[in-house]
């Protein structure tokens, strides 16, 4: 009779511990889709702010543009930044340098510690 009890006990141990498994995976794999769609929904209100300022700025840049530089020069800006850069009508390495921090770091997406080291490196390099 003893054995039909542990038996019994250690099949609903080891069910019981199955269905615990399987409830935290499942509330695991729901909190990371929760978290997905939360970044998802911030960088569709980053993106709608973007835009929103593409369409309220100048489209003169502050400085006159004489000869396009190549932006890769400054340290911590590849193609990438480069692209974004141009796309935006800055041209030129002084142009770069004129930047304000916050304006670089929502340009290029960045943090403002980053921004303020590519200025840093505009201002060197000119």
């Amino acid at each position: 009779m003893k054995d039909e009890h542990s038996k019994n006990f250690l099949i609903g141990f080891i069910l019981g511990a199955l269905i615990c498994v399987v409830v935290w995976y499942w509330q695991k794999s729901t909190a990371a889709d929760e978290g997905a769609l939360d970044l998802l929904d911030r960088m569709a209100e980053l993106d709608r702010k973007l835009r929103g300022q593409e369409t309220a700025k100048s489209p003169q840049p502050a400085i006159p543009i004489s000869q396009p530089d190549d932006l890769q020069q400054v340290k911590g800006i590849g193609p990438v930044f480069d692209g974004r850069l141009q796309a935006e009508g800055i041209t030129t390495i002084a142009q770069v340098a004129v930047m304000t921090v916050e304006n670089l770091a929502a340009l290029l997406a960045i943090s403002e510690n980053r921004a303020k080291t590519i200025l840093t490196e505009a201002a060197k390099t000119l």
